[in-house]
């Protein structure tokens, strides 16, 4: 197993959003490196080609990885491990295999453990970005300047592995974190997944029961509620995965929520104005703690 690494060829497995992106990312930030592109089909790799994103496009696994020192693993969670079983052991020998998946401890079981089992260096990666929209057609080089990107190295790879990666995720623009994927997993649940399954819920019983008042909904809809539920748009399939892998501390999460539906539903029902102000308080003082309001929210004071 490799203890260095000079990253001069990238392998991208997934022309989707993430993958489109780093490809079209590498091309702008750090022209250098050669940039392999591989999908499944045809289609998005057209598209890639159109955006001038790779120097190499194909369909099959072991050309894409053929010389890579860096192969980012950019497709569904669950599809990864299968994906590696596909490729011959030796074309990835003398590379280091990370991920884009949004959750760390599935990822490390699945496909770090087997890759270390056959002398592979896999550490895992999570870039904070995103948008409700998927594809290729939708890749933007610039969506990783300033996201967190979380780095796990549960297979306790080398100190300079981590480094150039590190320094890769820093050159289309991330702000890296190293963390064990336990942390990750529960940090992530909370300001990602769980805030996507209430998206989901407030989507949903807006319009539930209503059907006599669609009219009025749809002509009242703004601000708040654009806002609030912009990400239950996301991929259905692609986001049922997210959940299942993360579900115990997405179940945790939610348990939490529910205590907090819990507690509004009393104030309402007791008409206890002060406590309910309270309690809106303390939702703006969390919010501050966790994130720092942006220039446009300084009206939301």
């Amino acid at each position: 197993m490799i203890d260095s690494i000079i990253i001069r060829t990238v392998s991208i497995l997934g022309p989707g959003l993430l993958g489109g992106s780093l490809a079209l990312a590498l091309k702008k930030y750090s022209p250098g490196i050669k940039v392999h592109l591989c999908g499944r089909r045809e289609e998005p790799l057209e598209t890639a080609r159109k955006l001038d994103a790779a120097d190499l496009y194909t369909v099959d696994l072991n050309e894409a990885v053929q010389g890579s020192d860096l192969v980012v693993l950019a497709t569904p969670v669950g599809t990864m491990r299968s994906m590696m079983e596909q490729v011959a052991a030796g074309n990835l020998e003398q590379a280091l295999v990370t991920d884009v998946g949004s959750v760390k401890g599935c990822v490390h079981r699945d496909v770090g453990s087997w890759l270390s089992e056959r002398n592979v260096a896999f550490i895992g990666s999570h870039p904070m970005a995103g948008s409700e929209k998927q594809g290729m057609e939708y890749a933007d080089p610039e969506l990783f300047c300033n996201a967190m990107v979380a780095l796990t190295n549960e297979e306790n790879l080398s100190s300079s592995l981590v480094s150039s990666l590190r320094l890769f995720w820093e050159t289309v623009g991330g702000r890296v974190i190293e963390m064990d994927s336990v942390s990750h997993d529960r940090a992530v649940a909370r300001i990602s997944h769980m805030p996507h399954a209430l998206a989901s819920v407030c989507a949903r019983g807006s319009g539930k029961d209503c059907t006599d008042m669609l009219d009025s909904l749809k002509a009242l809809a703004a601000g708040g509620f654009r806002d609030t539920t912009r990400v239950s748009m996301g991929k259905p399939s692609m986001w049922a995965e997210i959940l299942m892998e993360n579900g115990e501390e997405v179940l945790a999460a939610l348990d939490t929520c529910a205590a907090e539906l819990d507690c509004l539903r009393n104030l309402l029902r007791q008409g206890n104005r002060d406590a309910l102000k309270l309690w809106l308080q303390g939702a703006g003082d969390m919010r501050r703690t966790i994130m720092h309001p942006s220039p446009d929210e300084s009206g939301l004071e």
